[in-house]
């Protein structure tokens, strides 16, 4: 359930300013402070410092255009997954997709129209993923549970000379509690639809003057919600049980010097992705699938006999699937950092980090009990990572600097026995990444208004794919033959290395105290890689090209009424070469990569915060993603100038309404309601649009009532979440070498009553 995670009571002392008692909040990509404002009387909205650009700044003088959250407003909202991020933030999606296998979490993040939809070790994410300043350079398991979370941060555009590798379209950037001087508890426990129990705790415990830990537990359980009568026990697709440990000690032996040694455990098991088929295409006259029904004795679109694939397996609750479906992942990392203040003017930091998952999952994609598609992952997956920074300032604090190099050191395997109609195979292989870069930025204050910032980093990444792929078994002659051994592509280590500079160049304008302008010209760099899923014979493992943008940003941030309100727009225009697109379409029969040619991506994003008086507060984003293909390469069937973007829709709004009621010696009650909004948007992970696969447009609502004593020791909370039951699809795949359409769907209304108690 939501565990009652007050970030400042966490971290610090809660400490009040003098006009008005209003709370101070740090929110960012590297701290979470935060204390309600308990001051009805002289509403303002909380202060926002923020790390971005490696030293604390107000959200809004700095000059990028990102959100924040903290983990204490995501518990305000009864919100327990970081994907719902994507409620929260303008153009950005942050789904859960089961891409071409059975894995129930992977995260696919698109910011601004580009990202990345597979796990597969041969494509890196578009947009960078960072929990404690940690590149996670998996999808795998990062739909990360809400257990010690101080904050959440989504930055928008190429954020590469900060932040590191695959940064092309933005960072999704993760912080959680630091350990502290403040003896704390917290604790809750959640209930809901389809026996839902989330329970969380976390403890603060200061171990001595000098040394001090944390630790947080969590549990995620809920029945699934997909029909699946042929599987083990005829249990239901898309359930969730998870478990979650972290702990933390931070060391500070002296006042310059602070250790904070991270370590973390996670297991997530489930049934299986919640999916279902729904119908077929009466075009895939050539796929599997007809020719299944042909040697039933019947055709595609008309079959009746017991061995037949026909509407009986169509549904949008129930998958036929005979199959094991299953998702087994466990992962464990652990973190250093060391952070030592040399002198008044210059900062040292070493973040060093270990992580590994392993992972079985397994997906009856056919989803009926005749056989055609089924397909097993067995994965793991390590990374070693070391970035040492300086941060500084000189000529009067005139000039700031950053400065530091960085290595990544990821290797692992997916291995993929595969069982199709006319053949059965073993695909995926084993591979290693390494990276290695070298950055610098630095901002000059030409006057007390105008700021220049420049950056420039170098990245070099260096990758090798070991397949070891061979046919196990073949329908046979005159369909399909293959002897068994035949390899795929031959048994050899391929290299894909690329290096590459992206600068980045930022003005800003303080125009009055509350009005800042800025503009910003920044490059993005993504390293190519292969397509490790092969079912075809080819000469060698297929490979593509690296990806590229050029994004031009500019933007306006007002804070004023007296604090009351918070405005930020941007405007971006992003050109963008060489995109990486998986595809499935009728030339191969396994989905595959490839550089599908150029785009250019437009838009906007407008995010407001309000603070009305008499407790109210409302607060609202809109954001536009005009992303179109300008040129197509020949290397894809069905792809066209006019087809849209995975998962990303043209329009994301949301907007926010709470009022507090001030109940005295009762303490205080806040109703809220959060609606998001998304336009249509191509569902098919696999790229080609269908008009069966694309999501119309809709709108969430979730309503919320919370209790808080007086004492803000006790809270409870009831819920209802998709109030107007919306059912609609989260993604869907389709391949012409098979011919059925997958679909899943949200969950639908969900409701929960949760109470918590903190010390």
């Amino acid at each position: 359930m939501a565990l009652v995670l007050n970030a400042a009571a966490a971290q610090s002392p809660r400490t009040k300013s003098a006009a008005g008692g209003a709370a101070k909040k740090t929110a960012s990509a590297g701290s979470a402070r935060a204390t309600a404002s308990q001051q009805p009387q002289a509403p303002r909205l909380e202060d926002v410092m923020v790390t971005a650009r490696r030293r604390n700044e107000r959200i809004e003088r700095t000059p990028i255009s990102m959100t924040t959250v903290t983990g204490a407003q995501f518990t305000e909202r009864g919100i327990t997954s970081i994907a719902k991020i994507q409620d929260l933030s303008p153009n950005i999606t942050f789904g859960n997709v089961a891409s071409n296998s059975g894995v129930a979490n992977a995260a696919a993040v698109f910011i601004r129209g580009i990202g990345q939809t597979d796990f597969s070790f041969g494509v890196d994410p578009g947009v960078a993923m960072y929990v404690d300043g940690v590149y996670v350079g998996s999808p795998v398991g990062s739909v990360l549970n809400m257990v010690d979370i101080g904050s959440v941060s989504v930055l928008r555009g190429p954020q590469g000379t900060l932040f590191g590798r695959n940064t092309i379209g933005g960072a999704v950037s993760v912080t959680s509690l630091t350990p502290d001087s403040v003896l704390a508890a917290r604790a809750d426990v959640k209930y809901g639809t389809a026996n839902r129990i989330n329970a969380r705790a976390f403890f603060n415990v200061p171990l001595s003057q000098h040394l001090f830990a944390n630790f947080s537990i969590g549990s995620f359980m809920q029945d699934g919600y997909v029909h699946a009568p042929y599987q083990k026990d005829q249990r239901e697709l898309g359930s969730q049980d998870s478990r979650v440990f972290k702990g933390a000690l931070r060391w500070n032996p002296i006042e310059k010097l602070n250790i904070t040694l991270r370590g973390d455990w996670n297991r997530d098991r489930s049934n299986g992705a919640p999916f279902v088929t729904t119908g077929i295409n009466p075009d895939s006259t050539h796929g599997m699938i007809s020719l299944a029904n042909t040697l039933a004795g019947g055709s595609l679109t008309n079959c009746g006999g017991p061995n037949c694939y026909n509407s009986r397996y169509f549904s949008r609750n129930t998958n036929y699937g005979s199959n094991p479906d299953f998702s087994n992942l466990v992962g464990w990392s652990s973190s250093a950092t060391i952070d030592y203040e040399f002198s008044h003017y210059l900062e040292l930091k070493s973040i060093t980090s270990y992580r590994k998952s392993l992972g079985k999952f397994a997906q009856d994609r056919d989803g009926s009990p005749i056989g055609i598609n089924y397909v097993y992952d067995h994965y793991q997956e390590k990374q070693f990572s070391e970035e040492v920074q300086a941060n500084g300032r000189a000529f009067a604090n005139r000039l700031h600097y950053s400065a530091g190099v960085y290595y990544f050191d990821q290797s692992g395997y997916d291995i993929n026995p595969t069982q199709f109609y006319i053949m059965s195979l073993l695909s995926g292989g084993s591979f290693t990444d390494r990276s290695y870069a070298a950055y610098a930025q630095a901002t000059y204050s030409v006057t007390k208004k105008f700021n220049i910032t420049a950056g420039v980093r170098y990245t070099e990444d260096n990758k090798s794919f070991l397949p070891n792929q061979y046919y196990k078994d073949t329908i046979g002659a005159p369909i399909f033959y293959e002897p068994y051994g035949t390899r795929l592509v031959p048994h050899e280590r391929y290299h894909n290395n690329n290096a590459r500079w992206t600068p980045m160049v930022n003005l800003s304008y303080q125009v009055t105290p509350e009005l800042m302008a800025y503009s910003t010209f920044s490059q993005g760099f993504k390293g190519g890689g292969f397509t490790q899923r092969l079912a075809n014979i080819a000469p060698a493992a297929p490979s593509f090209r690296p990806e590229s943008v050029n994004s031009f940003e500019g933007g306006l941030k007002f804070y004023g009424l007296n604090h009351r309100l918070r405005v930020s727009a941007a405007g971006f225009f992003t050109f963008y070469d060489d995109v990486q697109l998986l595809v499935a379409d009728a030339t191969n029969i396994g989905p595959y990569y490839t550089n599908a040619g150029k785009a250019q991506i437009s838009g906007f994003e407008l995010e407001s915060q309000y603070a009305l008086g008499d407790g109210w507060t409302v607060l609202g984003s809109v954001g536009m993603t005009d992303a179109h293909y300008t040129k197509l390469t020949s290397s894809v069937q069905g792809l066209n100038l006019n087809t849209m973007f995975v998962l990303v829709s043209k329009w994301t709004g949301n907007l926010g309404l709470s009022k507090r009621f001030d109940l005295g010696e009762y303490g205080s009650l806040t109703p809220r309601a959060d609606a998001a909004y998304r336009s249509r948007y191509n569902a098919n992970l696999n790229a080609i649009m269908y008009d069966t696969l694309i999501q119309k447009k809709f709108i969430t609502l979730n309503l919320s009532a919370r209790w808080l004593s007086k004492s803000e020791r006790y809270n409870f909370m009831v819920g209802l979440d998709n109030a107007t039951n919306e059912k609609f699809m989260a993604w869907g795949s389709y391949s012409g070498s098979f011919g059925n359409y997958q679909k899943s769907f949200d969950r639908g209304r969900q409701w929960y009553i949760q109470g918590g108690v903190s010390f």
